[in-house]
């Protein structure tokens, strides 16, 4: 029995550090691809970008949930929320690019691991969610990483301003990546795709609009480099998208965000590997501390025994759910 449940939770822990990871990736793939397009091609479409990946996922997820559902999901409480998803969404990654103009990449690092406590603390209100001293070390450490590479690029400049907005943003992703789980949750992954796409299409359709004719005027349509980038960056978000609530479901939003934070890292490398830019060994301290801190933290989270736990046992206690090893309590 004992083998059972270490091979399980071995299983869990897994599951979630490789599905996490991939996750991290996909949002490095976003970076570099759209850094490609600016530095190297001069287009600077991001809204386009998003369309695009919108308009993939409404082919793919948005056409699969009107063959099975029909409009009742769009029309229902669930799209009134995907509505408010996308737009806070689109504020935090708005506000998080304004900021890039004000501060430095330092400052966007740290203060983006505000979202980190915003989920935990609003994990609490919706979920009733009750951490245990293991996660909260889980997360020290894998901040402790993240402050290295703040260490290591400390010496440009910042400003208040910036910092501002990035705690704006980092906020708004927390409310939003929590209002994810729990919609997720609720309708589960394809039915919450595919209404979340068809107004993030929407929304991101009206920013083309109002925003990018004239930068898609002069883009270089004729330039193979320029659809590959577009392609990779298309791909890229919409394996995100896709890979996000699943994880969400079968951990938590705040599991996700960890794992983002090894990103930092892995892009890193990536500027070092493709624009040259320079790189340092503590970045390897780096993503061991944040590897760890997620692995640690998934590990706390698994349901560690059941075994002594009988069906009379469990129909008693209506008042308490084990979720992930984290307590939630039912009103």
């Amino acid at each position: 029995m004992l083998e059972a449940v270490t091979t399980a939770r071995l299983k869990y822990i897994l599951y979630g550090f490789l599905l996490g990871q991939t996750l991290s990736l996909c949002n490095v793939g976003t970076g570099v691809t759209s850094q490609l397009l600016t530095d190297k091609i001069k287009v600077n479409v991001p809204t386009t970008q998003s369309f695009l990946t919108y308009f993939l996922l409404s082919c793919t997820y948005g056409i699969y949930h009107l063959h099975t559902h029909g409009l009742n999901y769009i029309k229902s409480k669930s799209g009134l929320w995907c509505i408010f998803l996308a737009a806070t969404d689109f504020a935090a990654t708005f506000t998080t690019v304004k900021a890039y103009q004000y501060t430095s990449l330092v400052s966007v690092q740290l203060l983006d691991c505000s979202a980190i406590p915003t989920i935990m603390i609003l994990s609490c209100i919706v979920f009733k969610t009750r951490y245990k001293p293991l996660h909260y070390i889980a997360v020290v450490i894998c901040l402790s990483g993240v402050g290295i590479m703040v260490f290591v690029d400390s010496h440009k400049e910042e400003s208040l301003l910036g910092d501002m907005l990035v705690v704006v943003a980092a906020v708004l992703y927390g409310i939003n990546n929590v209002c994810m789980e729990w919609l997720a949750k609720d309708v589960g992954t394809y039915v919450y795709l595919g209404i979340y796409c068809w107004y993030g299409m929407l929304i991101s359709g009206i920013q083309v609009l109002a925003l990018e004719r004239e930068a898609l005027s002069n883009a270089p349509w004729s330039n193979a480099y320029f659809y590959a980038c577009l392609f990779g960056f298309t791909f890229f978000l919409f394996s995100f998208l896709s890979i996000m609530p699943r994880l969400m479901i079968k951990y938590s939003a705040n599991v996700a965000n960890l794992n983002l934070l090894a990103a930092d890292v892995y892009s890193a490398i990536a500027g070092y590997l493709i624009f040259s830019v320079q790189f340092s060994p503590l970045y390897i301290a780096s993503i061991i501390l944040i590897l760890g801190g997620v692995l640690l933290y998934i590990y706390q989270s698994h349901i560690t025994d059941t075994s002594n736990v009988t069906p009379a046992d469990l129909e008693e206690s209506t008042s308490l759910v084990i979720n992930n090893g984290i307590t939630e309590t039912k009103e």
